[in-house]
């Protein structure tokens, strides 16, 4: 009988050893460390999926800057046309002057708004085919749905400058041309154009350039007009990702990748005029005020009436300032559109020859890759 109580004892539960709670800990621990490693792939995995898709729109909208420049005459899609149209016939401009005198319409053959076409994407979409997906792509990493997208990006336009005070918030088209994913380098390629005493005026047309810190005799423009004027393409920027940020006293520390587009983008000194930059000092104007980032993001003062808030995406602003004396951080001394590292640590830049990569803002800090007549890092021009 003793046999088979001892047979029945389940043999080896009773002399078992239990894990203790070191050990419970330890497996707890590597757990969450795999975890962490496989959250952290996953993470960089699909960074590299939305670096990836950028680069292919950002391929798309050279094509089709290519494919202006082929239809007329090798001439560089204008930048920037100040009351770029008349719907019908000859139209009046600032001050009386004839308009331009050209239309552009939508893909439902709809004549849009003179206000709307002043910026590239609206002249340049006919040659995407009026694929929004590579303007508007980046709203689609948000909102996943274009037709959502396109309301969501219209009904953030608000503020408007005087020049688009006709534009009505929830005016169909409105956000494509002021928050696409890519910003044109249009300054210095096809130029900033407006009208000045019943005159189209090429902004920069009569700069005085300096090379290598001497000051050069000839007065010429700096900006290239056609295809042939640019040098080295497969070095300067035609557009890369952008946003339209404040001037602050205090440094940028990190950007929320939901920060809206700009149609335009400028390197880090625009004529004799320091942009942007690194470090931490305070400015020393007293007029350019500190961003305020809770809720809507009121743009300076100081900014002229033809840039303000021309993108302010309100409450979806989150890019806070680093404390103060962050040596190394974005600066932004003049409120103004500026290359947006929009996914990882790099800004996707397309170039002149239809390339694209990936740059740092220090390696974009460097007026060679923006200006097609710089041909040394001291390069520099007056307005």
């Amino acid at each position: 009988m003793s046999g088979l109580i001892k047979s029945n004892n389940i043999g080896g539960v009773r002399g078992g050893r239990a894990f203790t709670i070191v050990e419970l800990l330890v497996v707890i621990s590597v757990i969450g460390l795999l975890m962490g490693l496989l959250i952290g792939g996953l993470r960089a995995a699909i960074a590299t999926g939305k670096q990836t898709k950028e680069a292919n729109r950002l391929k798309q909208v050279l094509l089709a800057w290519h494919m202006y420049s082929n239809q007329y005459e090798d001439r560089l899609l204008p930048g920037y046309l100040e009351q770029c149209m008349g719907n019908t016939g000859v139209q009046t401009g600032p001050q009386g002057s004839a308009s331009w005198q050209v239309r552009f319409r939508n893909k439902r053959g709809q004549e849009l708004a003179p206000e709307l076409c002043q910026a590239y994407p609206w002249r340049l979409a006919p040659f995407l085919d009026y694929n929004y997906d590579a303007i508007l792509g980046w709203r689609l990493d948000i909102a996943e749905d274009l037709d959502t997208a396109l309301a969501l990006e219209t009904e953030q336009v608000q503020d408007l400058p005087e020049c688009l005070a006709s534009v009505g918030a929830n005016m169909d088209g409105a956000g494509t041309e002021l928050q696409p994913a890519f910003g044109y380098n249009a300054y210095y390629l096809g130029g900033w154009w407006r009208w000045i005493n019943s005159t189209p005026q090429l902004t920069f047309a009569n700069s005085t350039q300096t090379q290598g810190g001497t000051s050069g005799s000839n007065v010429v423009s700096v900006t290239a007009l056609s295809q042939s004027n640019i040098n080295r393409p497969s070095e300067i920027v035609a557009f890369c990702g952008s946003t339209f940020l404040n001037a602050s006293t205090n440094p940028y520390n990190k950007l929320n990748d939901t920060l809206a587009g700009a149609p335009w983008v400028v390197p880090h000194k625009l004529g004799p005029t320091d942009v942007w930059g690194f470090g931490g000092a305070v400015l020393e104007s007293a007029s350019l005020t500190p961003a305020e980032h809770a809720g809507g993001d009121a743009l300076s003062a100081a900014v002229p009436s033809a840039f303000r808030a021309w993108l302010s995406p309100g409450p979806r602003v989150l890019a806070a300032p680093a404390p103060q004396g962050d040596i190394g951080h974005l600066m932004v001394y003049q409120s103004q559109a500026i290359p947006f590292e929009r996914y990882g640590k790099a800004v996707s830049v397309g170039c002149c020859d239809g390339s694209v990569k990936s740059l740092t803002l220090k390696a974009l800090n460097d007026l060679r890759l923006w200006i097609p007549s710089a041909d040394s890092a001291q390069f520099s021009h007056t307005n």
